[in-house]
């Protein structure tokens, strides 16, 4: 017998497994279907995605309503999760562009500036809000002052400062976590 998805749902709030168990059998195949044309048939991220939105689903279900239908609730989770791997895939291209930035050093810096530090930097970087990021690259590698930083981003001097003042704040706490790994 094939109980509706409100049953199904006020079983698996009791603990009933079989329920849950019927639940995915329903959907697992359409949610499938959905990331997978979500991410033009990407199956390795699809398969991903569609494992992260079931994991989120039993962590969450004792919280779902029903004020959509359970399907509804399914993709709007891996919706999330969709917009996630494309962040992660945008960070992931800056930071490979980023890794080819040449770095405007003299010779005395290039001495004292090994590698290993410059990937971490450019890690870190990539790892920053986009506003951040430009903030510290358009200060410290292409040397332009806080007058013509605000002056681009349409901020006060004042302002410009703070922000500035943020995003070192915010670049040294990320690097100390990336230098400790």
């Amino acid at each position: 017998m094939t109980l509706p998805d409100k049953e199904l749902l006020k079983g698996i709030k009791r603990g009933d497994q079989s329920a849950f168990r019927q639940l995915y059998q329903r959907y697992s195949d359409l949610l499938y279907a959905f990331i997978s044309h979500q991410l033009d048939n990407d199956k390795e991220a699809a398969s991903d995605i569609w494992q992260e939105t079931w994991i989120i689903a039993v962590e969450k279900i004792g919280g779902f309503q029903s004020r959509s239908n359970f399907f509804t609730w399914l993709c709007a989770i891996a919706k999330n999760k969709i917009l996630d791997h494309f962040r992660l895939t945008k960070r992931q291209r800056q930071f490979n562009d980023e890794a080819r930035i040449h770095f405007d050093l003299d010779s005395e810096e290039i001495e004292t500036v090994d590698d290993r530090t410059r990937a971490d930097v450019i890690t870190v970087l990539a790892l920053m809000s986009e506003g951040y990021r430009y903030l510290l690259m358009a200060k410290y590698l292409e040397n332009k002052s806080t007058e013509e930083i605000s002056s681009e981003i349409g901020k006060t001097y004042k302002a410009t400062e703070s922000m500035l003042s943020r995003a070192r704040h915010n670049f040294r706490k990320k690097f100390k976590q990336i230098i400790k790994q």
